[in-house]
């Protein structure tokens, strides 16, 4: 076990040699942020966001030079409130700093571009990443595009610093990279004037219901409200209304472990997730309402079947994913996160293209997945067996077999206590998981926390939520991401499951179709 919140150890309970070495190459690491000219107030919540990434993860974090702020979801009003801010969540690192890494956001015409280890730029759809200052877009309303270079930006970070540890195999920036949020091809973004794809049916408004309030559903609903809450400065007008908006989750957040995963919390949050979330909303001035509950009671709550509106869901579960599809919306938002690779992805049900549960749908045996979770979790095959069944629950044996394999970190027992299997299998590989050899040539695993593959995750979730309030082209119909890397720039049509064991390929299907026939 570390004190430490940005590891989890697996394969000791002490602190190890490799990752002591990873917390000295961060501890000691100074990061300065600086704010290019052409960086307006419009381009502030991404200044604070790669801010608030980096302070998670470095021991020494400030954004230069300092300034007023405009309004953002944080509330922070200047660039030398940022240290107050995040006390709760940044590093307070006591190892003094002998590396020194500048990070450009936007031009800086009358520096040395050899001064800056990266530069990053682009505005609302445009992603840039280069080794030298890149500029920002002569317009910005919401600045996603920016957001996510500045993931992007934290990955590179993390690849140069963590290299003399030889844990983190990422793959380093080479030239300059572009990419856009629109198609998702790396070229800048094209014409944005709206241009309603043909067929699809007007509305006057867009009803949106986020299934799952985790480090994925706090950073997109973060992301979406800085784009159109009406009290905050980047506001995206000449669109669709949000008519509704409706949190879903029945967990409440954990306050020693969430603020370093959720980019979205400053710290000190223990309420429960749905309501919290929604009230936030509501004070931004946006039209939200919560359910403490699972999807499953949410549906049974509705007066009648379906959603005419988008479903986003960030849930990861077996029984979740079947809870989302049972909702029968007319269009879902499914975002995935596992370790450093991410995906969104559009589905319908009935077009002969993957359903919300598709992907959860085994072509191998039972007894084969059954495998795979022993392997994972460290518990033996009956006893996965047992656990697959509906209500079954983890015991304090149980998660005391997978600590002792070391498969989790012995401060989870508490908490993992009582919760299903699915959640000890998520505990095993949530985050970036870190191999070297301790003394005697011993395992030394253990995971960092990886806040900004949330945030990118939140990114994709808001910017398509934005293409469909104002007219733009959405993802066609999945778009795949490993931070580990560069997104390489492709989207991809996923199938539909083809054993016939979906439950797709039956009533729903027909259900969907009589809901939303053909416009």
């Amino acid at each position: 076990m570390t004190p430490d919140p940005r590891l989890r150890l697996l394969g000791s309970t002490t602190m190890t040699p490799k990752a002591q070495q990873v917390l000295t190459l961060l501890d000691s690491t100074r990061i300065t942020i600086c704010l290019g000219h052409d960086v307006g107030p419009a381009c502030d919540s991404a200044a604070i966001a790669l801010a608030a990434l980096a302070s998670r993860l470095f021991g020494h974090v400030d954004v230069q030079p300092g300034r007023a702020l405009a309004p953002n979801w944080w509330g922070i009003r200047h660039t030398d409130d940022l240290p107050q801010a995040l006390a709760a969540v940044r590093v307070h690192a006591t190892t003094p700093a002998t590396t020194h890494l500048r990070v450009a956001v936007g031009s800086h015409p009358d520096a040395d571009e050899a001064d800056f280890a990266f530069g990053l730029g682009g505005g609302d759809y445009t992603v840039r990443l280069a080794r030298q200052p890149q500029p920002v877009d002569a317009t910005v309303t919401h600045g996603l595009g920016l957001h996510a270079a500045a993931c992007l930006a934290i990955s590179q970070l993390l690849t140069q610093v963590l290299e003399p540890a030889g844990s983190f195999a990422g793959v380093p920036l080479t030239k300059p990279y572009v990419m856009n949020l629109i198609d998702y091809s790396l070229t800048p973004a094209g014409d944005t004037t709206p241009a309603r794809a043909t067929g699809t049916r007007p509305r006057d408004g867009l009803d949106l219901v986020f299934a799952g309030i985790g480090s994925v559903g706090t950073s997109a609903l973060a992301l979406l409200s800085q784009a159109i809450s009406p009290t905050l400065a980047t506001v995206t007008a000449n669109g669709r209304p949000v008519t509704s908006i409706v949190t879903i989750d029945k967990d409440a957040f954990d306050p020693t472990r969430n603020p370093y995963r959720y980019p979205a919390l400053l710290g000190g949050e223990n309420e429960a997730k749905a309501p919290f979330m929604a009230e936030r909303l509501r004070l931004l001035g946006l039209p939200s309402r919560s359910h403490p509950g699972g999807v499953a009671s949410w549906v049974q709550s509705q007066a009648a079947p379906g959603l005419d509106g988008l479903l986003i869901s960030s849930v990861d579960t077996l029984s979740g994913r079947l809870d989302v599809t049972d909702v029968l919306a007319r269009e879902t938002l499914s975002i995935g996160v596992d370790g450093l690779a991410l995906h969104a992805q559009r589905e319908h049900l009935g077009d002969g293209l993957a359903c919300p549960y598709c992907d959860y749908v085994s072509a191998t045996a039972p007894m084969s997945q059954a495998d795979v979770h022993a392997e994972l979790t460290g518990l033996t095959i009956p006893r996965v067996l047992a656990l697959s069944q509906p209500d079954a629950t983890l015991t304090a044996d149980d998660v005391d077999a997978a600590i002792a394999a070391g498969k989790v970190a012995a401060d989870r027992r508490e908490s993992l206590t009582g919760s299903s299997l699915s959640d000890l299998i998520r505990q095993a590989y949530a985050e970036i998981e870190m191999h070297g050899s301790g003394p005697n040539n011993q395992s030394d695993t253990f995971t960092l926390a990886a806040p900004h593959v949330s945030w990118f995750a939140g990114a994709l979730a808001a910017v398509e939520v934005v293409k469909e309030l104002v007219g733009l082209p959405t993802v066609d119909r999945r778009v795949d991401v490993d931070l580990l890397g560069l997104p390489p720039g492709l989207t991809r049509r996923m199938p539909a499951d083809s054993t016939g064991r979906c439950i797709c390929h039956g009533r729903r299907a027909h259900w969907n179709q009589t809901l939303y026939p053909t416009d």
